[in-house]
Order: structure tokens, then sequence, then C-alpha cells
């Protein structure tokens, strides 16, 4: 034993960065497609779907019925994908997350490397794609975030690159042309994004005149060409005077606009321990952050200084948001690495106090973790999957050696810690999602719904008025059925199915039929034929 830790001890660091990468893509695919939709994953697949069957790719529906509460860039994406796979379920959806996670991580790894180090660079990189709501969430779903996270992060990064250079007018036309990609997945938040980082970007290169040059009316007609391009053509099926304000409406639900002082109060005080629990273990970077020569530090290294900017201009909107979530927060992941280690290295040459604590941190987050996947076998809960035995030794065994480095190979502590990460992710893949997604309320619910599609394909389903559904429902309704299940207050309908909310309408009158389970455990539809 002594030997092989010796021996992986002496390995240059391009082959565990190799180990590194060859995990990270098992780790991201194994049961990718196990659980069923969520409610979120369910609408951008049921709209793309909507859009293949309706053959209108502009004027989206959702249920037959206007969507306007996202632009179509990330459906269309949906739709792209799963006409290459051959069809629609789970998988084109999760893949294009997974996709932009790997693009996502290759940016931060390029943009950092023009400044520090190829392993500084690499560690910036991974640290931001093994962060832990990226590791073990929102990696594992179809939702627009990840790819809306990458782009973000390219406007911010674009605004130091040309602005480094002194190219104004390519920052200007990136920065813009990114945010109106950003306007075509989840609209005005892109905008606010640009707004600010702009203003911060060109006060940071003493250049806040050029908000009134030539070149910034340039890259602002090449973002109004782009969205008024869309905007023009979607005018020609529905009017804007509903879709514009509706968009708004969406950006601002969930800030202080719309909420009370109390609850704002609450959500900012609470905002930096939530924010420290979803992104842990890197999060516990924010131990170097606490030090009177903070201010000082930063201001040694303008990049590392623009980073904070970034962070520090952009934040606000989120900390003052009430019901926030965490997946809202990922482009500023790799802002806050960057800072937190560049003080983790003025911290690591004298072993300061803080260094160690970090040390011992994750060191002791990775020896548990041998402990923990030695046990399952002997967990209810878990014990009945598939080759948990071998899986179990295996995984003990190679966590236990990659725990036994953290601490042998301090050098690399960081790099063995990704490495042990990613083999827990393979862990939960193989043992923790066959169980999660066993008996489940999403797994029972799309199981419900297609044992129904099959029993009543012959006759027309609809959703009665505005009853109450629940889109992953819904999602595989249609995709079962092969056509969009559309809401309707005809009650005259020949061989119509009407899927009826009766917390909604308790006197609907018909035959019921049959219980249509949902995700929600708490909202249950009934189908109701009238003959």
């Amino acid at each position: 034993m002594q030997t092989i830790l010796s021996r992986l001890r002496a390995l240059p660091d391009r082959y565990l960065l190799y180990f590194i990468l060859i995990l990270f893509l098992p780790a991201h695919l194994i049961h990718l497609d196990l659980g069923a939709f969520i409610g979120d994953e369910a609408i951008r697949a049921l709209v793309a779907l909507e859009m293949d069957l309706s053959g209108n790719y502009i004027a989206t529906t959702m249920n037959g019925a206007p969507y306007i509460n996202k632009p179509p860039l990330f459906n269309w994406m949906i739709l792209a994908v799963t006409k290459l796979m051959g069809g629609f379920d789970e998988l084109p959806s999760r893949l294009i997350t997974v996709f932009f996670l790997c693009i996502f991580g290759y940016t931060v790894y390029r943009t950092v490397r023009q400044r520090f180090t190829p392993e500084y660079a690499f560690l910036a990189a991974m640290m931001t794609v093994t962060s832990g709501r990226f590791l073990f969430y929102d990696s594992m779903l179809g939702l627009i975030d990840t790819t809306f996270t990458w782009v973000m992060y390219l406007l911010f990064m674009s605004i130091w690159y040309f602005g480094k250079r002194e190219q104004w007018l390519r920052l200007f036309l990136a920065s813009y042309f990114l945010m109106a990609v950003g306007f075509l997945l989840k609209a005005f938040p892109a905008v606010v994004f640009q707004g600010l980082s702009l203003l911060a970007g060109l006060y940071y290169f003493g250049k806040l005149k050029l908000l009134f040059s030539r070149q910034h009316f340039a890259g602002i007609a090449l973002a109004a060409g782009m969205v008024g391009l869309w905007l023009g053509i979607y005018a020609q099926y529905r009017p804007l005077d509903v879709l514009i304000p509706n968009l708004m409406q969406e950006s601002v639900k969930r800030t202080v606009v719309q909420h009370t002082f109390a609850s704002t109060f609450y959500h900012i005080a609470k905002f930096p321990f939530d924010s420290v629990y979803h992104f842990l273990p890197y999060s516990l970077l924010l131990i170097f952050w606490f030090d009177r020569r903070f201010w000082s530090h930063i201001r040694r290294d303008e990049f590392v200084f623009f980073n904070f900017l970034m962070l520090a201009v952009n934040l606000p909107v989120y900390w003052t948001s009430s019901q926030v979530m965490p997946r809202y927060l990922l482009m500023f992941i790799p802002l806050f690495n960057v800072v937190g280690m560049y003080l983790l290295q003025l911290n690591r040459e004298p072993q300061t106090w803080r260094f160690k604590a970090f040390f011992w941190m994750l060191g002791s987050l990775l020896a548990l973790s041998p402990v923990v996947t030695m046990a399952m076998p002997f967990v209810p809960q878990v014990n009945f999957v598939s080759g948990i035995w071998p899986v179990s030794v295996v995984l003990t065994l190679a966590l236990a050696t990659i725990a036994a480095m953290y601490f042998i190979d301090k050098e690399r502590f960081l790099w063995w810690f990704i490495a042990g990460l990613l083999l827990i992710r393979i862990g939960f893949d193989l043992i923790i999602l066959p169980s999660r997604h066993h008996e489940n309320d999403t797994s029972i619910a799309r199981r419900d719904v297609i044992r129904m599609a099959d029993k009543y394909v012959d006759r027309r389903w609809f959703v009665w008025a505005d009853s109450e559904i629940r889109e992953p429902g819904m999602f595989y309704a249609t995709q079962r059925l092969g056509y969009i299940v559309e809401r309707t207050d005809r009650n005259d309908i020949p061989n119509a199915l009407y899927l009826v909310n009766m917390q909604q309408f308790p006197d609907f009158e018909g035959k019921c039929v049959d219980t249509l389970r949902t995700d929600y455990t708490s909202r249950t539809l009934l189908l109701f034929v009238r003959d």
C-alpha cells in the first residue's frame, strides 16, 4: 500500500489532470435520464414538444395556450437536440446542461489561464463545475440556468478582455451580443447584468465617457436588432403588449418590488448563510475574506479585483430579492473562486491559521466519504439497489486512497479533493439516484400518466378551463398521446376526456373514470367523460 501511495505522489500533474477529466464524464452521465422531469424541466420540454407538434417555433404554447414567461431560445435547443437523438424524453434537455457545464468550465480555464498558471486555471475551472450546487443538483436537470450562466460569465469576461486591450468597439459589440443571447434565454435579467457590469467595467477602466460614444450606440443597435428581430416576427402572431409586460413581471416577481419589507429583510439576513450552504465546499473559501488586509490583497492583482468588482455590483440584486433560487447565482461561482483562490495562495506559504482551517475542513469531509460508502449496504433505504456491495467496496477503497493522498500529497490537496468529489458523485449516481427515484412522487406520477395515456388513447384529452395542473404530467401525456392536450371550457366535445382539478371545480358534471396522480401529492386530477 505504501508503494502505491508513493507512486501516486510521484505522478506528474498532467496524469492527475487526465484522471480528473476522465472521472468528470461518467460522473455527469450515469443515470442522467433516470429521474422524471421536475416542474421547470417539464415546462421547457413541453413547450419544445408543442413547438414540434404545432409547427410554430415563435409564438410558443403550453397546453395549447400562449406561453409568455420565457423567450424561446432554450426550447429551440431542446428541440434541435431531440431531433438529433430521435425522441422526446429526459435525456436531450439534461445533455444540454452537461454540455454547457463543460463549456463553462473550459471558458473559466481559458480566461483565468491568461492571468495565472495552467494549474491555477485548471483548479479554478474544476472548482466551479464541482461546486456543490452544480455537482449534486443543477448538472442533473434540463434547466435554462447553466446555459444562461455561461453566457453571463462570458459577458463579464468580455468586458475585461476587450477593456484591457482598449478595444472599445469590440467590448460593446461582444457584451451587447451576449446580452441579447441572454435575453432570448431569460429576458430582462440579462439586461440588468449588462447594465451593472458595463457601468462597473467602464468605471474600472476610467472610460465612463464612452457611454455616450458611437461604439456604445453600435452595441445597443446590435442587441436591439437581435431582440427586435425576434419581437418583430413574434408580433406577426400575437400582440407585444401582452408579452413584454409579462416578461418584465417574470423578472421582478421575486424582487423587493413584489415583496414586503419584512420578507426582504429576512432574506437579506439569511442570504449569506444559504449561499454558503448551497455552494459548499468551496464557499468555505469565505474564511479568507474576513481579513483586515482583504482590500489591500485583492488590489494587488487587477484581474482578481475585476472579478471582485463584477461580484460586488451584481450580487446585491439577488441579495435583496426574496425567493431567489440558488441556481440564479451560478455565474458568481468562478468570480468568487478566483478571489478566494488568490487569497488562499497568499495564506498558503506562511501556513496561516486560515489556510490550516480550510485544509482540515476539506480533509475532514473527504476522510468521512469512505466511511459513508462503506455503510451503504447496511442502509435500508438504499441497500436494495442492484450491485450495492461491489459498488460500495470499490468506492470505499478508491475514496480511502484519495483521502490518504490528500494528506500525503499536500501540495496538490485540491486536486485530490476534486477527484474525490467526482468519485462521490459517481457513487451518488449509482446508489442514491436509483433509490431516490424508485418510488418517489415524480416517478409515480410519470408512470401513472403513461398508464392512463395508453388506457384512454381512443379519447381526445383536454384540460378543463383553468384547472391547476402539473407540467410533468402534461409533458408525459402529450409525449405519449402525440398531440397537444389543450385547455377548453366546452363540455360538449364528442369522445372527450377532461382533466379536472376538483378543488377548483367541485361541481363539474360528468362520469369520473380515473384519477391522475401528479408529482404534487396535494394536487390530484380526476378524469371525466361526458357521454
